[in-house]
Order: C-alpha cells, then sequence, then structure tokens
C-alpha cells in the first residue's frame, strides 16, 4: 500500500514537472517571438527629410552694435520658408538632402531664395549644416536629460569659438507645447547652451514637433559693460533672434 502511494506521488510529480516544462518552453518562445518582433522607437519623425516639406517662420532679430560714442540698435521683421529639397552625397558618401531657404519681408510678398543648408538623418543623430557649420541637432532615441556634444564637428579655432562648451540636453521629451494660438501634443526641446556671466550672454534653445520639425528658435549672443542693467537696456554688442513657426505643409 505505501509503495502504491509512493508510485501514485511520483506520477504526480512528474505530470507536474511536465507541466512545468512546457509552460517554461512556450514562456521562452513567446518571449523570442516578441523580441524578433521588437522594432524600437526612434522617433525619428521629429525630423522630417521627405523633398517637398516645408515649415515657414516669422523671424524677428535685434542686432546690438557700439563703437563709443555710437550705439545702434537695428530691428527685423521677415519670414522665412525652410525646404527640403533635392537629394546629394557628401563627403562621407551619405544621402544629404539640401535644405533651400527663402526669405520675404512679410506674407503679401514673394519669395526671394536665400541660401541652400543641407541636413542629413542617420541612424543615430539628426544634422543640420548651417554656413558651412555642421550641427549635430538630435539624437536618437530621444529620451529626457540624455546630452550630446552637437558641435562635435565645429573648429574649435577663430572664428568659431563661439561654439565652444555647449552641452545639448533634452529639457522635454514627447512632451505638449504651445506656440501662439497653435498647441503640439508631443514636442522635444532642446537646450543647446545658456551661458551667462556679469558680461556675456549666449543662449541658444530649439523645439521640435512631431511630423514636422523645428518650430521654435530663441538664439542670442550679447556682450555688454553695464552690468548692473540687464540685457534687454544694456545688451552694447551681439544679436537676438526669435522663430516662431507660421505654417506648414
Amino acid at each position: 500500500m505505501k509503495y502504491e502511494m509512493r508510485s501514485m506521488n511520483y506520477c504526480k510529480g512528474a505530470v507536474v514537472c511536465c507541466l512545468l516544462s512546457a509552460l517554461y518552453c512556450l514562456t521562452l518562445t513567446s518571449c523570442k517571438d516578441k523580441l524578433d518582433n521588437f522594432t524600437p522607437n526612434y522617433l525619428y519623425d521629429y525630423a522630417p527629410i521627405e523633398s517637398g516639406h516645408y515649415v515657414i517662420y516669422d523671424v524677428d532679430s535685434i542686432s546690438y552694435h557700439y563703437a563709443n560714442p555710437v550705439y545702434k540698435r537695428d530691428t527685423a521683421h521677415y519670414q522665412l520658408k525652410e525646404l527640403i529639397g533635392d537629394t546629394t552625397y557628401d563627403n562621407l558618401n551619405d544621402l544629404t538632402y539640401h535644405l533651400d531657404l527663402y526669405r520675404r519681408p512679410d506674407s503679401n510678398s514673394s519669395w526671394t531664395f536665400d541660401k541652400r543648408w543641407l541636413v542629413k538623418r542617420t541612424t543615430t543623430n539628426f544634422q543640420k549644416t548651417e554656413d558651412d557649420i555642421k550641427f549635430v541637432k538630435l539624437v536618437f532615441a530621444p529620451r529626457f536629460g540624455d546630452t550630446w556634444n552637437g558641435n562635435e564637428y565645429i573648429p574649435t579655432t577663430e572664428p568659431y569659438k563661439l561654439f565652444q562648451n555647449w552641452d545639448y540636453k533634452y529639457d522635454q521629451v514627447n512632451s505638449p507645447y504651445t506656440l501662439g494660438n497653435m498647441t503640439f501634443d508631443s514636442t522635444l526641446t532642446v537646450n543647446e547652451v545658456d551661458n551667462e556671466n556679469l558680461i556675456e550672454k549666449t543662449l541658444r534653445k530649439e523645439v521640435y514637433a512631431n511630423h514636422i520639425g523645428m518650430i521654435y528658435q530663441e538664439w542670442e549672443n550679447m556682450t555688454k559693460t553695464k552690468v548692473v542693467l540687464n540685457w534687454d537696456t544694456a545688451a552694447e554688442t551681439g544679436f537676438r533672434i526669435r522663430m516662431r513657426m507660421n505654417s506648414h505643409n
């Protein structure tokens, strides 16, 4: 009788072991299938590169010039269109897109071609070459708090010393953003540089919207000698620029 009980217990244990082994194998297979089918979301659509895509900006700029005793403060308001154009290949033989810039004084005027920049999107970043200066604007996949050297391709000699010691950082990722009367569900905010002391200030921040690209930029580089006054009234040399998206296709 005791032998029969031991045999029955052994059989039950064997059945349980078989069931657990089968379940384990099914779990491994299911996990492997999920891993094989998993595609990470790098959020490339924050930097569209399709030919024909454009964004129109309203631009406000102020430039400061001081040569004792003459002080000049010039303001300008205009519209700028950035249009993704034809493809080309860069010196690394990577596919690159023309970024054609058009300018007009207001929305009632005709566009005039201004200049040509370049953009390139790789598996890990988005690059933009402005007047032969290459910036790494975004890194993929974007994560809050990530930092990178966005000016790694820029020389450190004059006249490029302005771009030294920048530390790009994602301040917002997949966050809503309001620009005037427009609201965007998903945006990235990149703080490229924010350095300030009593006599110098350098700031550049950009916001990107999903499927659109850059929708806002603030860009400042100024100096002053009257340290007790704020930058709005005391800036003597440099510039301030604000670019706000007006429309896109």
